[in-house]
């Protein structure tokens, strides 16, 4: 005898729909031997029948009426990711589950609701600040956007889905769906470093020290953090960052080293891993998917949130941005600057050219350095 089709409606709020078969009924009790199933189930109670039978033999009954309920984000998860694994694919689930512990990485575990549009912005501009590719930016902003219409659905969640929409269509459109960054201004750079929580939670070398070169330098994370030994070299008294490869031919360029730099503590980091042999200049780094600067970002968004520096559109790209309006503001000739952060490649330049007659009897080196040591951060006091 066939069995009639019923919806399963646990007490919160988890819906399995449409039990038709008997292999529906299967999957179902292998659903609720699930330990995480197991520990809901336990944790909140079924609701009194009022001495009404259960129909249609296995079906519960659910609420009359459904109350709206507070849960954290990763009890919300164990409840998707259970509901979910009747029909995903182990791997997705895997790819899932790391999506979901970034969040929770980055703003905390806490009541569902408390995670709002400010929030899903914020992470996807940490996703680019990482140098994802949008096809994975998407991919994890899809996984947030089916686990908060998951959450409504099973009223669990009360507000409209903050991940819908934010998906990048394709890279031409990525600027315009995505808020840009912001440069950090003198007051939040003071934050930033000189608070004494700087060293404690920015404790590693490359936590410590790539902040603070990226604003004298103006050069991208990943650049920074994939540095070898050898690419710190000289030219004279120039000393310089010869970035040799590039995200395109644009970004193959050389660095001047500010002075700011070169007196601090970093130079003795320099100075010490190279007497080690080491080929890296952050040697206990490994690349990974997204290179060897993962780790770093997120570090520094975490840091960004722990002294209250919350705007989504200030990340650690923010530092590129400040270096440039900084340099664009002090003056400096805008093919010089661009030489510098890499927009454009140097070898084709006539620096012979009218626009270039200032520079015609210097090298493009010294040209570059004598621009970036004109670069300051009044009043502002770096101790590393």
């Amino acid at each position: 005898m066939g069995i009639k089709k019923f919806d399963v409606i646990f007490p919160s709020g988890l819906t399995v729909r449409d039990i038709n078969t008997d292999d529906d009924l299967d999957r179902l009790g292998r659903f609720m031997e699930m330990p995480q199933v197991k520990q809901q189930l336990a944790s909140t109670p079924l609701p009194p029948t009022q001495g009404e039978p259960l129909k249609e033999a296995t079906a519960l009954r659910a609420p009359s009426a459904l109350v709206q309920r507070s849960k954290l984000f990763s009890d919300v998860v164990s409840l998707y990711v259970a509901e979910k694994a009747l029909d995903n694919t182990a791997k997705t689930i895997k790819e899932k589950k790391s999506c979901f512990d970034e969040v929770v990485k980055y703003f905390g575990d806490h009541d569902i609701n408390k995670y709002n549009a400010e929030t899903a912005v914020s992470y996807k501009n940490r996703l680019i600040g990482d140098g994802l590719t949008p096809l994975r930016i998407n991919k994890k902003l899809s996984f947030l956007t089916d686990l908060f219409s998951y959450a409504g659905v099973n009223h669990l969640f009360f507000e409209a889905n903050p991940f819908q929409g934010l998906a990048i269509s394709k890279k031409s459109k990525l600027k315009a769906k995505v808020q840009s960054y912001q440069e950090f201004n003198d007051q939040e750079l003071k934050k930033i470093f000189e608070s004494p929580e700087y060293k404690k939670f920015m404790s590693k070398p490359d936590y410590l020290y790539l902040p603070f070169l990226s604003l004298f330098t103006g050069a991208r994370i990943e650049e920074l953090a994939s540095l070898r030994v050898d690419q710190i070299k000289n030219d004279g008294a120039v000393w310089y960052i010869d970035l040799e490869s590039g995200k395109n031919s644009n970004s193959i360029r050389r660095i001047p080293i500010h002075q700011k730099i070169l007196s601090s503590g970093f130079w003795g980091y320099y100075k010490k891993t190279k007497e080690s042999k080491s080929t890296q200049l952050f040697p206990h780094l490994k690349p990974g998917a997204n290179g060897y600067s993962k780790n770093c970002s997120r570090r520094f968004g975490q840091y960004l949130d722990k002294i209250e520096i919350k705007d989504g559109r200030k990340v650690f790209h923010s530092f590129r941005s400040t270096f440039i309006n900084r340099m664009t503001n002090i003056g400096i000739h805008p093919a010089v600057l661009m030489g510098i952060v890499g927009h454009y490649e140097q070898g084709k330049l006539d620096f012979s050219s009218p626009h270039f007659q200032t520079y015609q009897q210097t090298k493009p080196l010294e040209v570059l350095n004598d621009a970036i040591q004109k670069l300051e951060f009044s009043g502002l006091r770096i101790d590393l």
